[in-house]
């Protein structure tokens, strides 16, 4: 029962966390709102996520199940796809990975302490990103998600399900391809749309 509050406390924590670093980013509060919506969007879905990968869609709705992380950004992916809320999520992570030391779950197949490994991690893409170009975020957050749940793979139990985790983490790296593909294709028509002013004659304006 006390693992179980530990682990219910991390997650609180860890979503008010996510609105806090958000509210530092931004001041309009549709967006902060809009962010708050994309966190329980993005819950809603890591629960179903879970199920898909057991095969157990009648325990989505058990106050009791459990949830699959690979889902959860897909909240912010689709209401509030900008920099300040991909910016925000992976501290959030890290200390719902808390959570999970305490209750002891979501370890290796051995027992290995992977959700040390991932709050150390979390930790060192949420510096990465605060020195990343705003605009490059959201891609360089969907690389890292991707790539840490790659990462794992060799430590993680098997699951037979529908979908395999793996899977899911390959598509993080192809939306991670994708939003800089979009945003390379932007700055080339922001380009062509805005050319730089040729210099005048004789530094004439």
């Amino acid at each position: 029962m006390t693992r179980a509050v530990l682990q219910i406390a991390a997650w609180c924590a860890a979503f008010w966390l996510a609105l806090w670093l958000h509210a530092q980013q931004t001041r309009d509060p549709r967006e902060r709102m809009r962010f708050a919506w994309a966190l329980g969007v993005g819950a809603l879905l890591a629960r179903a996520g879970h199920a898909l990968f057991w095969g157990e869609p009648h325990n989505v709705a058990e106050p009791s199940a459990a949830f699959s992380v690979l889902f959860f950004p897909l909240g912010v992916l689709w209401l509030t796809p900008h920099a300040a809320a991909f910016a925000s999520l992976p501290l959030a992570l890290a200390v719902a990975r808390l959570g999970c030391i305490a209750a002891g779950c979501c370890r290796g197949a051995a027992g290995e302490p992977l959700p040390l490994f991932e709050v150390s991690a979390w930790v060192a893409v949420h510096l990465a990103l605060a020195r990343s170009d705003p605009e490059r975020i959201p891609e360089r957050f969907a690389f890292a998600f991707g790539g840490l749940r790659l990462a794992e793979a060799p430590w993680r139990p098997p699951v037979g399900a529908v979908a395999t985790p793996e899977l899911v983490a390959l598509a993080w790296i192809a939306v991670g391809a994708w939003l800089r593909a979009r945003r390379l294709r932007e700055s080339v028509t922001n380009g062509k749309r805005f050319p730089h002013a040729s210099p005048t004659p004789r530094g004439a304006s």
